[in-house]
C-alpha cells in the first residue's frame, strides 16, 4: 500500500469585501478550476461534487484519487467547508492498479475561514488530502519503507503546489467573474 497524507494552511488577501469573496469561493464546480493537479469530474450538485486528483510522479507513476465532495458555507460565522461525504448517485470508483498507475478512492477537504479587513479579506484555510493505494506493480520490488518515504515527499510537494497554486489561480479570476456578475446583476 501507499500511504498518501498530506495537510497545509495557507491565508492570503483577497481584493473583496467578505461577502463577496464568500459568495465567490462558495461556488464548488467553479472553484475547482482553480486547484492544480484537480480536475471536476461530474457535478451531482450546486455544492456536491466529484473531483480528481491525478499526478504523474516520478516521470513514470500516474497516481489518480478520486473523492466525493459537498460545500457548505455558514454565512453568519463567514465560514466555508468542502468535506467529502457519500453521494448515493455517484458510481463507485473501481480501485485498481497497473504496472505504472494507482487508482482508489481518498478523503480530500478544505476548511476557510473568511476575515474581514474593510475593502478586502483575509482568507484563511486548510487543504488536507489522505488515500490508500495498492502500490503499481512497477514499485512492488522496491521497499514499503522507500516507497512510503518518497510518497510522503511527493504528496507535501503537491500539497503545497495545490494550496500555493489555488491562492494564484483564484486571485487572477477574479475580475473576470466579477466582471460577469455586474453584467448579470444589471
Amino acid at each position: 500500500m501507499i500511504n498518501i497524507t498530506g495537510s497545509i494552511k495557507r491565508a492570503f488577501v483577497f481584493p473583496a469585501i467578505p461577502k463577496v469573496a464568500l459568495t465567490y469561493y462558495s461556488d464548488i464546480s467553479r472553484v475547482a478550476e482553480f486547484l492544480p493537479h484537480i480536475s471536476l469530474v461530474h457535478a451531482y450538485s450546486h455544492n456536491q461534487i466529484r473531483m480528481l486528483y491525478e499526478t504523474v510522479e516520478l516521470g513514470a507513476y500516474t497516481i489518480q484519487i478520486y473523492s466525493d465532495l459537498e460545500s457548505s458555507v455558514d454565512w453568519n460565522a463567514m465560514v466555508l467547508n468542502v468535506y467529502p461525504i457519500k453521494i448515493n448517485e455517484a458510481p463507485p470508483v473501481q480501485a485498481g492498479t497497473t504496472m505504472r498507475q494507482a487508482t482508489g478512492s481518498g478523503l480530500f477537504a478544505i476548511d476557510t475561514q473568511f476575515f474581514d479587513l474593510g475593502a478586502q479579506t483575509r482568507v484563511e484555510y486548510t487543504i488536507r488530502l489522505k488515500a490508500d493505494l495498492e502500490r503499481p506493480l512497477g514499485m512492488r520490488l522496491m521497499p514499503k519503507r522507500v516507497v512510503g518515504r518518497i510518497a510522503q515527499s511527493i504528496t507535501d510537494e503537491r500539497v503545497k503546489e495545490i494550496a500555493d497554486g489555488f491562492i494564484k489561480s483564484s486571485i487572477e479570476a477574479f475580475p473576470n467573474w466579477k466582471a460577469a456578475e455586474q453584467t448579470v446583476s444589471k
